[in-house]
């Protein structure tokens, strides 16, 4: 396999070479999409400067008008007291509902060119070019103390210092033909995050025109769901023609550097047929194999091979209706010296649904094969799962989401018991005033039943509800959150037990440059048979001023109490932040932080103390 990679990679070099300059696909369809179903009106790419300004680095931007309501404060809770669970065959990771709850949407707003005609305001204009070049910077010194019991301590005691750079080049013409250059690296002499000191976070270089592309670094190839849903190191590239777009990608797969000492070599390539939008065909081939030819590896550890080939559709017969669907083989052998090892699964999803400007309704299946494996693609394994969907917006004040899942696993039947899993879901949007319109209220329940084929080996049931209230009135803003989880296992009942969590956060800007908050938080574990609960309790305060409109000083301090039914711990953080802003794309910020842990049973205590100067700089 790593043979026919480079095999791949030589030969769609030439391709590219004879076929055209550059491989992509017009601005138009980069910037929907392939799988995007409508175009976003009044949305178009923009050279100003103000979309490279301060561009990459969150810290030169403004801060931001509303306050911050939500602190993550999150912990991993007590395992089970009386360990019983631990022997059962159907032990799963168990989460509260305080951190299942789905993630804020995020907000995108797009870039737009709102210039008139023939205005250019940008590092330079010739013969037809617009060309713009940048650099950031973010250069850190800081020491680290530790006291008292040190390995129980998160950091290192030490001098360290941490440097980033990123460098962005690009260059267009005015017949939409286009070259860009990303480089990112840190370098730094702290090795808990980065272990060899130095890591290319991106280096791409990325070449276009209206119908072809090519990409040499760090590429995300456009393929199936079943295919390719990764990035590639390596190079990517992609040639229109009339109704036919061919596209392919050779290299590594190496999230870390680590993963260099034994790669997984990858290629791929996809052939797509579309005259419009209302329906698209593809095919795709991925083929992935393990390396082990250097002088760290070993050939005791097995080797996969593995190709997937996949087939996709995508109609639109009407501007509101779609069907999406893709079948795909996998063919996989598990250790490239022992024949026997290989095996082949299928794969299949279908998904159609009806949409309009308040709701969506969509509905579909999934199946994969016990030994259907995609290395690089997002595939249901193992698992048959029928699914229905509701995204109703009955007004601007109520909004609603409803979902059902029902999945069956153990497909081959493993000599293990089957487990079926119903999963259905709720989620309720109130805006209840016009006149307060920060007041949001969110609602979201889901309750989950997983049991087995046969009778004894799972029966569960867990609720996981919670309520949120944010508001803003005059100078308040507030936050309220109530989170509950209620597990019951009918056959192991060790596992039975309830969560309750609340957070309360207020947030006083008395001058708009100036506030305050507090926040407590208090979370109940309780265990129903097997006795005993668990306890945790945050509360923090803290405030932030800016003087003479370039001086930014923050203080946070934050105390968790967490009494399980074990040891017990306190522990206190305390920040103080200064930030100098020089100019709109300069800082200096000087940080000062301190840590103190104590735990009960003299098992330990510690304190750790660092203090940090930071500067960021855009050129």
């Amino acid at each position: 396999m790593r043979h026919s990679a480079r095999k791949h990679l030589l030969l769609l070099a030439v391709f590219l070479l004879f076929i055209g300059s550059g491989f992509t696909a017009g601005s138009d369809d980069q910037s929907k999409g392939r799988k995007a179903t409508r175009q976003r009106p009044d949305s178009s790419y923009s050279a100003d400067t103000a979309h490279f300004n301060p561009l990459a680095i969150p810290e030169l931007r403004p801060p931001p008008e509303q306050p911050a309501l939500v602190i993550d404060t999150g912990v991993t809770t007590a395992a089970d007291p009386r360990f019983g669970s631990f022997n059962s065959a159907h032990r799963e990771l168990f989460i509260p509902a305080s951190e299942l709850r789905p993630p804020a949407p995020a907000m995108s707003i797009p870039v737009l060119d709102r210039r008139e005609p023939n205005r250019y305001d940008l590092n330079e204009w010739e013969e037809g070019r617009i060309f713009s070049s940048n650099l950031y910077t973010d250069s850190s010194f800081y020491a680290t103390r530790v006291n008292g019991d040190k390995h129980l301590s998160s950091r290192d005691q030490g001098e360290f210092y941490e440097t980033n750079y990123r460098y962005e080049l690009f260059s267009t013409k005015q017949n939409g033909d286009s070259l860009a250059l990303n480089l990112d690296t840190t370098y730094t002499n702290d090795r808990r995050p980065y272990r060899h000191g130095f890591t290319v976070n991106q280096a791409t270089i990325d070449s276009r025109t209206r119908r072809s592309r090519l990409v040499l670094g760090h590429a995300f190839p456009e393929m199936s769901e079943f295919s390719m849903t990764q990035s590639v190191l390596g190079f990517y590239g992609m040639q229109k023609f009339d109704y036919t777009n061919v596209s392919g990608f050779s290299g590594y797969y190496a999230n870390e550097r680590e993963d260099l000492d034994n790669p997984r070599y990858i290629a791929g390539f996809r052939l797509e047929h579309a005259r419009d939008n209302s329906l698209k065909l593809g095919f795709n081939v991925v083929g992935t194999e393990d390396g082990r030819d250097n002088a760290a590896s070993s050939d005791e550890l097995p080797s996969m091979t593995n190709r997937v080939y996949s087939l996709d559709i995508n109609m639109r017969p009407t501007e509101n209706i779609f069907v999406d669907a893709e079948i795909a083989q996998s063919d996989t052998n598990y250790d490239k010296r022992d024949g026997p090892g290989e095996q082949k699964g299928d794969a299949y999803r279908f998904k159609t649904g009806y949409e309009r400007e308040n709701y969506n309704i969509e509905a579909g299946f999934e199946q994969g094969d016990t030994a259907f494996i995609s290395p690089l693609g997002m595939t249901p394994r193992d698992e048959r799962a029928y699914y229905a969907r509701l995204y109703y917006e009955l007004n601007r004040y109520i909004s609603t989401r409803l979902s059902q899942r029902i999945a069956r696993d153990n497909l081959a039947n493993y000599q293990r018991s089957t487990i079926y899993r119903e999963q259905p879901e709720m989620q309720v949007t109130v805006r209840p005033s016009e006149y307060y319109k920060n007041m949001r209220v969110d609602f979201h329940y889901q309750p989950l039943h997983e049991y087995s084929d046969q009778k004894g080996f799972m029966d569960r049931y867990r609720d996981l509800l919670w309520l949120e209230f944010n508001h803003r009135a005059g100078q308040f803003a507030y936050y309220a959150g109530l989170s509950q989880t209620i597990d019951k296992d009918d056959v192991n009942v060790l596992n039975d037990r309830d969560i309750l969590r609340y957070d309360f956060t207020l947030t006083w800007e008395y001058d708009r440059l100036k506030k305050v908050y507090s926040s407590y938080s208090h979370e109940k574990l309780n265990y129903k048979r097997a006795g005993g609960m668990d306890e945790t309790t945050w509360i923090g305060f803290g405030g932030s001023s800016r003087f003479h409109e370039n001086i930014l000083v923050s203080l946070d301090y934050m105390r968790e109490n967490v009494d399980p039914i074990t040891t017990s711990s306190n522990h206190d953080r305390i920040n103080l932040s200064l930030t100098r802003e020089y100019s709109a794309t300069a800082r200096l910020i000087i940080d000062l932080e301190g840590n103190r842990s104590s735990y009960s049973n003299n098992n330990g205590e510690f304190d750790d103390y660092t203090a940090r100067l930071r500067y960021l700089k855009a050129y």
